[in-house]
């Protein structure tokens, strides 16, 4: 897995049920959440019930449509596929940096994550692994973004090279800048692999951040149900659970029994997502999963200790995805980076 290869091609026709674990992790100062608030557009007004709240603007060209915060320092976005094994965790480095962090299924019931950076830190971020058939689909939205891996299917690394020649996406990955990465420790599984944003977008300059369907904005007086923690599977390997830290407004991960220190969202988004089985096998023959991320489907947006169940609409592979409630107004998100779960139609979701 990872950084190795994979091996041979199936038919796209085996289907399959995963479920995994995501996490968030630890807060932040009170101070940094005063400050985020202080960059959110202008409130939503209160109503008695959500669907009767008025749709969020679209982020003010003054902040980062990507946080709802003040800008960041970069044109260029740049997406990194982050490695999220058990062996992978104590060498796991600035996911806390992420702008949106999306976790998805794996084969094995694993997964993996896709960290999207619009600050040009030159912060370490890792290890980096391998590139999916669905991460296409997924980061299209972006738009022409540089995309960070190690390794992949030859079949998949084909089709990732389409996607860049069609335009789509721009390959940053260690085989087209081998001198922005550092090749780390060996582990039992593989070998850690390590770079930074700031070099990717210097290399490979792309789109700068855009608007891809967030909105932000005042959370309405009625909205929701009280949810202090959450606890979503992706498989019996792969659980996440979430705990709302009312100290600084922002999220804890945690994945199966590990904390993902310094890993604090602002919000969590549940996408209920198909996921099926990819035209690739791993290296031990398992079937690689395709996370299908257009079309629509429900969602739960958890904010501010509160859960709320939308709708998730993404009606082509280069537009964006809004989440909505059921009058079709956007869902309003608090400043700051997103955790978005692409968590397998019929998974479990508990809400505490």
């Amino acid at each position: 897995m990872g950084g190795a290869p994979y091996v041979r091609s199936v038919a796209r026709h085996r289907l399959f049920v995963f479920v995994a674990a995501a996490a968030l992790a630890a807060g932040c100062s009170s101070a940094q959440a005063d400050k985020e608030a202080a960059a959110a557009p202008r409130p939503v007004a209160s109503s008695a019930s959500p669907s009767a709240s008025p749709s969020p603007s679209p982020t003010p060209a003054a902040t980062d449509p990507l946080t709802g915060l003040a800008p960041r320092r970069t044109s260029s976005v740049v997406v990194l596929k982050v490695d999220n094994e058990t062996l992978a965790w104590p060498y796991q480095r600035g996911l806390d940096r992420a702008a949106i962090v999306y976790q998805e299924l794996m084969e094995g019931g694993s997964t993996r994550l896709a960290a999207v950076f619009d600050d040009g830190s030159a912060g370490e971020v890792g290890p980096i692994r391998s590139v999916r058939e669905s991460d296409i689909e997924l980061l299209s939205q972006l738009g022409r973004v540089a995309v960070g891996f190690s390794g992949g299917n030859r079949g998949v690394k084909a089709s990732f090279r389409s996607a860049v020649t069609a335009g789509r996406l721009l390959d940053a990955s260690y085989d087209a800048v081998p001198g922005d990465y550092r090749l780390g420790e060996f582990r039992a599984d593989a070998r850690n692999f390590f770079t930074s944003p700031a070099a990717l977008a210097k290399d490979r300059p792309g789109s700068p951040a855009r608007d891809i369907g967030l909105r932000f904005g005042t959370l309405p007086a009625v909205w929701g149900t009280a949810a202090p923690s959450a606890r979503a599977a992706f498989s019996d390997a792969a659980v996440v659970t979430l705990r709302y830290l009312p100290s600084t407004h922002r999220w804890s991960v945690t994945q199966d029994s590990h904390l993902m220190a310094g890993v604090a969202p602002a919000n969590v988004i549940v996408q209920r997502v198909s996921v099926q089985g990819s035209r690739y096998v791993d290296v031990l023959g398992n079937p690689t999963p395709y996370t299908v991320s257009t079309g629509s489907g429900p969602a739960t947006i958890l904010r501010d200790g509160r859960a709320f169940e939308a709708t998730w609409r993404r009606p082509a592979v280069t537009a964006g995805t809004s989440y909505v409630d059921g009058a079709g107004h956007a869902v309003p998100l608090r400043p700051g980076p997103t955790w978005i779960l692409l968590l397998p139609l019929g998974s479990p979701l508990t809400l505490g």
